[in-house]
C-alpha cells in the first residue's frame, strides 16, 4: 500500500470514530436510496447492524408512513442537489420521535453525484418542553385574564412586558400598544420630579425595582389611554431570579366604586352627627312626670325620630315619627321633617292642625316612594291632660288601675294624599302612676329567628310586669326582652321609643 492509500485508510478510520460517538444520527443512501453508512447511534436506536443494513431502503427498516417520508426527502436533495432541512418522525422504543434532519449531495471529486447524506437531531425533548412552556404560558394567561385586579408586568427597567385582560379593560389600551413602553404611561408619581414621601424616597415603583419588597399603594392614580385619569389602588412586587430583582409586578384595583363608598359612608356620617344633634340632649325635668326615651338605629343613619316641643304655656309637644325605610336618605327627610313640625308647633295650637299642614308640605317634598308616620302629642303639664292626633302611628295607654287605652291613629300617613285631614283623637286626662308609650313600628315588627313578630301584645306584658318600675327601666325592660326575642338577630328596622310615667 502506497502512503496515499495508508493515509485514505486512517481518515476513513478517523471518520468513523468521530460517527460513532456524535449523539446524533448519521447515514448515506445511494441513489437508489439504499443505505451505504449508518453510525452507531443508528444502530442503536432501530436495533440494526450496519452490515445488515447496507444495501437496504427505508422500507425494509421502518414503517411505511415513515418510510415514504424519508424518501421523499431524499428524492428533493437528489434531484435538486441541494441541501435540505426538515422536520422527520422516527420509531423508538419508547414511542416516536421528532428528528431535524439535514440532508446534503454527496459528489465525486468531478462534482457528480453519487449519494445522498443525512444528519438526523432528536429534538423530542425539546419539543416536549416546548410544549409544556407553551401549555403553562397558556395556563398562565389564563389565571391573569380570569382574575378581575389588572395585572402588568414590568421588566428591570420599569418597561411594560404585558397587561391582563382586565388591566386593558380598566386602562382602555391594549397590551401591545404598552410593550416596551416605561412603566409612566400608566403609573402617575405622586410627584412631578418622582420622588414620593421625601426627596430621598424613590416612589413605590422604582422602589421596588431598586430591590425593595412589595409595597402596597392607596390614593394613587393610573393613566388611561385618552390621558384620563383612574383612581386605583395597588401593590407593587418585585420579581427575583437567584436573589436579583429582574422586574416587578403591578396588581391594581379600580379605587372608583371605594372612593364613592367613601363618599357615601362620610355623608351617612354628617348626616348622622347633624341627626344626633338634633335629638334632645336630655328628657324634660318636669315635675310629676318621669320621661325616658330610646333610639336604635339598625344602621349608621335612622329614619326614626322622637321630639320634645315647647308648645304654649304649660304645653309640652312629644312627637315620635318614622320615615318609610332606613338609611341616608330616610335620615335626611326626617331632619327636614323635624324642622318643618318645629315650625308649625309655633304657629298652630292643636295637633291635628299641625298633621294638617305638615302633609301638605311633605305632598310636594317627599319622593314618590316614600312616606312619614307620626304621633303628635300636646301634654298640658299643670292640668295633666293629653291631647293628640296621630298619621298612621298608635300609642298605648297602659292606666295605674291596669286598664289599657290604645290611642289610635286619626289619619292616614303623610306625605302620600296632599288633601288628606287629620283628625283629633280624643283628650285624656292622665293620673298618678298611668304609663304612656309611644313606639315606632320597629318594636313591634322584630322578629324572631323563626320569624314570628315582636308584637303588641309582648309589648303590653312587658309594661303590665314592669309598671312599678321607673320610665327609664320600663323602656330598659322592654328593649331587653325585645333583643331576646331576637335572639342576637340584627335589627332590620329602626327602633325608637318615649315613655312617660306620672308620678307623685
Amino acid at each position: 500500500m502506497d502512503a496515499t492509500g495508508s493515509i485514505d485508510s486512517e481518515f476513513a478510520s478517523l471518520a468513523y470514530e468521530l460517527l460513532d460517538n456524535t449523539s446524533t444520527v448519521v447515514y448515506a443512501k445511494d441513489l437508489n436510496y439504499r443505505y451505504l453508512l449508518v453510525n452507531r447511534k443508528f444502530e442503536e436506536l432501530f436495533h440494526i447492524d450496519r452490515a445488515s443494513i447496507l444495501g437496504k431502503t427505508d422500507f425494509d427498516v421502518f414503517p411505511l408512513e415513515m418510510a415514504e417520508a424519508f424518501q421523499e426527502n431524499d428524492r428533493i436533495v437528489k434531484e435538486s442537489g441541494m441541501t435540505l432541512r426538515c422536520e422527520e418522525v422516527a420509531p423508538h422504543d419508547d414511542g416516536p420521535h421528532r428528528y431535524v434532519s439535514v440532508k446534503f449531495p454527496l459528489r465525486h471529486r468531478d462534482g457528480a453525484l453519487y449519494a445522498v447524506g443525512g444528519i438526523s437531531t432528536d429534538i423530542t425533548e425539546k419539543v416536549r418542553a416546548e410544549h409544556e412552556i407553551a401549555s403553562l404560558e397558556y395556563q398562565q394567561n389564563l389565571i391573569l385574564d380570569s382574575v378581575a385586579d389588572g395585572i402588568c408586568g414590568l421588566d428591570s427597567a420599569g418597561r411594560i412586558a404585558f397587561l391582563n385582560h382586565a388591566a386593558e379593560r380598566m386602562l382602555e389600551v391594549s397590551s401591545a400598544e404598552l410593550e416596551g413602553r416605561c412603566h409612566s404611561q400608566i403609573v402617575v408619581p405622586p410627584k412631578p420630579n418622582g420622588l414620593y414621601q421625601s426627596d430621598s424616597e424613590p416612589y413605590p415603583v422604582k422602589a421596588v425595582l431598586n430591590g425593595n419588597t412589595a409595597i402596597k399603594v392607596s390614593g394613587a392614580t393610573f393613566r388611561r389611554r385618552d390621558g384620563t385619569l383612574l383612581p386605583v389602588e395597588y401593590t407593587v412586587s418585585p420579581v427575583c431570579h437567584n436573589g436579583v430583582t429582574v422586574g416587578a409586578v403591578l396588581a391594581f384595583q379600580d379605587a372608583t366604586a371605594r372612593l364613592k363608598q367613601r363618599e357615601i359612608e362620610q355623608e351617612v356620617q354628617t348626616a348622622l352627627r347633624i341627626q344626633v344633634s338634633l335629638y334632645p340632649k336630655q328628657v324634660p325635668q318636669i315635675a310629676g312626670f318621669d320621661f325616658a326615651s330610646f333610639c336604635q338605629p339598625c344602621s349608621k343613619a335612622c329614619g326614626d325620630y322622637y321630639d320634645f316641643i315647647p308648645w304654649g304655656n304649660d304645653c309640652l309637644g312629644i312627637a315620635v315619627g318614622d320615615v318609610s325605610g332606613h338609611g341616608l336618605g330616610p335620615a335626611v327627610e326626617m331632619v327636614a321633617t323635624r324642622a318643618v313640625l318645629r315650625t308649625l308647633t309655633q304657629r298652630e295650637s292643636a295637633p291635628h292642625e299641625c298633621l294638617n299642614q305638615l302633609n301638605r308640605i311633605l305632598s310636594e317634598d317627599l319622593p314618590d316612594d316614600m312616606f312619614v308616620t307620626l304621633f303628635l302629642a300636646s301634654l298640658n303639664t299643670r292640668d295633666r291632660t293629653l291631647s293628640y292626633a296621630a298619621a298612621g302611628h298608635e300609642a298605648v295607654l297602659l292606666r295605674a288601675n291596669g286598664d289599657l287605652c290604645p290611642l289610635k291613629s286619626t289619619g292616614t300617613i303623610l306625605g302620600m294624599q296632599k288633601t288628606a285631614v287629620f283628625g283629633c283623637g280624643q283628650s285624656v286626662t292622665l293620673q298618678t302612676g298611668d304609663l304612656l308609650l309611644i313606639a315606632t313600628d320597629g318594636l313591634a315588627e322584630s322578629t324572631s329567628p323563626d320569624r314570628k313578630l315582636f308584637g303588641q301584645a309582648r309589648i303590653i306584658q312587658v309594661l303590665r310586669q314592669h309598671q312599678a318600675e321607673s320610665a327609664s327601666q320600663i323602656l330598659h325592660a322592654l328593649m331587653s326582652a325585645c333583643d331576646e326575642f331576637r335572639q342576637s338577630q340584627p335589627s332590620r328596622d329602626d327602633v325608637t321609643a318615649v315613655a312617660i310615667k306620672l308620678v307623685e
